[in-house]
């Protein structure tokens, strides 16, 4: 059965449950350490997003949901244009009508993934693009905290069919590998455009990787929604519960 297909469960996130303050413990970049005993441990992955801009084009780590319709389009985007493009067709411009400002402030981070949907639940696995990546290095039975932006924007022009470009729903996150198997965590846009979202999501590993797919959703039907996904270089943590002091 395909991850698009699976039954949807609830994360630990941010903004749905309230977690103790964690404690960084390990560094967040693709990097390795050595133990006291000299083993060499490799620091948990979640690659960046950054790096290419492009119509089916995906940073290193990452690669295109093959799902049951493949011709729904995903890639890469900048912050002012669907695919980095400047010109596109007679019926469609390119340009965000609203552009973004960079996820972090760091104007070198200037890309990002891109999905596209017509779907108005997650049900209507035919109707979006996703972006799947394998978060690398984990440590089963430990907990790790990711955090990533998501945004949506919308272009002027119809596409081919008519349908009209609109501001997403919200964007979907599905994580396989983690607590009791597959969790799903929808991120609400709330009408908001060309603004990130930041997201932070709590997980305990299962196994020492873990898939992570992004997509999302459109409001209503006949439209369609570009909904977009930043992820830097420090964005995973171990996590260590916070466990008070007893005195004796």
């Amino acid at each position: 059965m395909s991850m698009a297909c699976a039954i949807m469960l609830s994360s630990c996130s941010k903004e749905d449950a309230q977690t103790p303050q964690p404690l960084v413990e390990s560094a967040n970049g693709h990097s390795s350490a050595k133990t006291n005993a000299g083993e060499v441990v490799e620091s948990p992955y979640f690659p960046a997003t950054t790096g290419v801009k492009g119509f089916e084009k995906y940073p290193t780590g990452w690669t295109k949901l093959v799902g049951p319709n493949p011709s729904i389009p995903a890639g890469s985007s900048s912050l002012t244009s669907l695919w980095g493009l400047e010109n596109w067709s007679n019926s469609v411009n390119p340009q965000w009508i609203k552009p973004l400002l960079p996820a972090t402030g760091n104007p070198v981070e200037s890309s990002f993934i891109t999905v596209k949907s017509f779907a108005e639940t997650s049900a209507e696995t035919n109707d979006k693009s996703g972006a799947l990546t394998t978060i690398k290095n984990l440590k089963p039975g430990k907990m790790y905290t990711i955090t990533f932006y998501v945004a949506t924007t919308t272009v002027a022009g119809l596409s081919g069919n008519g349908e009209t470009s609109v501001a997403a729903a919200s964007a979907e996150i599905k994580m396989l590998n983690v607590n009791s198997g597959m969790t799903t965590t929808k991120i609400n846009f709330g009408g908001l455009q060309a603004t990130w979202v930041k997201k932070t999501i709590t997980f305990t590993a299962q196994a020492d990787n873990a898939k992570f797919v992004f997509s999302g959703l459109t409001p209503l039907g006949n439209v369609y929604s570009y909904i977009h996904l930043f992820v830097d270089r420090n964005s995973i943590v171990e996590f260590i519960p916070f466990q008070p002091m007893v005195v004796q």
